[in-house]
């Protein structure tokens, strides 16, 4: 049962929330059905039907609306893999230098963002994802090359009246709170703003992403939130995905600062966690339940 469900939607509506629908379902229309239960106006598409959105074929994209439509369902973001690829002349620090099945070729990158572009278009969102380049051993000795590409492509997006919303992601060159800050610094964009990820930068080693890694970002190009938990692996290592609530992130915190702060962006729940069973839809819901109570204690 989806006990979210009772929860008021004055208590929602304080926030622009959704999903990633593929952290639910494959099944595009299932995952609608699930965030609808919860009362969810916005889902963020990544993959749908075991493609990623940038590779849907008109046919496709034109389903994905009238699904949208039928569900009354507006989308926050198009997530597209830009710039998570390899820096020429880099290795990344996690691979080696081996080709991660998601990665692409630095020379598709140009065509990648055009593809981008079109499908926020066709979804009626003004924001694309995207990242900083595979993670070297010391980010700050590419970060001047970084903060030129992303340059090149908030000016592109610019032109085209899109908005690109940096996600910190531990696996890339700008993976924290801090270093998200120091590069929008850096690239002085109105086009470029951050997806901001307390569970990255919790993995990324920012043990506490609220307050530390929330408190430098520049607060207006701030424009969208990705939300999931995460505590230290008991085995050593990597941290572990938690459902809301369970990990180490001070997100009863983080969301009293959003009010604060006047946060009007868009925000989806980015599971990641898994139950026992590998049940991505309960676990979401298991997700889902532990954010909405961390709304009501806000």
């Amino acid at each position: 049962m989806l006990s979210g469900i009772a929860m008021k939607a004055a208590e929602l509506s304080q926030f622009k929330l959704g999903v990633i629908t593929d952290e639910v379902s494959q099944d595009f229309e299932k995952a609608l059905v699930w965030a609808r239960a919860y009362g969810l106006g916005w889902v963020e598409l990544r993959f749908l039907w075991n493609k990623y959105v940038t590779d849907l074929k008109p046919d496709e994209v034109k389903r994905a609306q009238e699904l949208l439509a039928k569900h009354g369902m507006r989308v926050s973001v198009v997530d597209s893999p830009y710039l998570k690829t390899l820096l020429p002349g880099t290795t990344s620090k996690f691979n080696e230098g081996k080709k991660d099945p998601l990665q692409s070729d630095f020379d598709r990158q140009g065509e990648i963002l055009e593809k981008s572009i079109a499908r926020a278009t066709d979804f009626g969102t003004d924001k694309v994802r995207i990242f900083a380049f595979l993670r070297v051993d010391d980010p700050k000795t590419v970060f001047d090359r970084v903060a030129q590409e992303l340059s090149k492509a908030a000016a592109i997006a610019q032109r085209e009246e899109i908005r690109l919303v940096l996600e910190n992601e531990f696996s890339c060159n700008v993976a924290t709170g801090v270093e998200g800050a120091a590069m929008l610094k850096a690239v002085n964009s109105p086009s470029l703003g951050l997806n901001w990820d307390p569970g990255n930068a919790y993995a990324a080693g920012e043990l506490k992403p609220y307050p530390d890694g929330y408190d430098p970002l520049d607060k207006k190009r701030m424009w969208h939130m990705h939300l999931k938990d995460a505590a230290p692996n008991p085995k050593g290592g990597e941290a572990v995905w938690m459902p809301i609530g369970k990990g180490k992130i001070e997100y009863v915190e983080q969301f009293r600062a959003l009010l604060k702060n006047g946060y009007d962006g868009t925000m989806s729940l980015e599971t990641h966690y898994l139950n026992a069973a590998k049940d991505k839809e309960a676990s979401s819901s298991e997700s889902m339940e532990g954010l909405l109570n961390v709304i009501r204690n806000a």
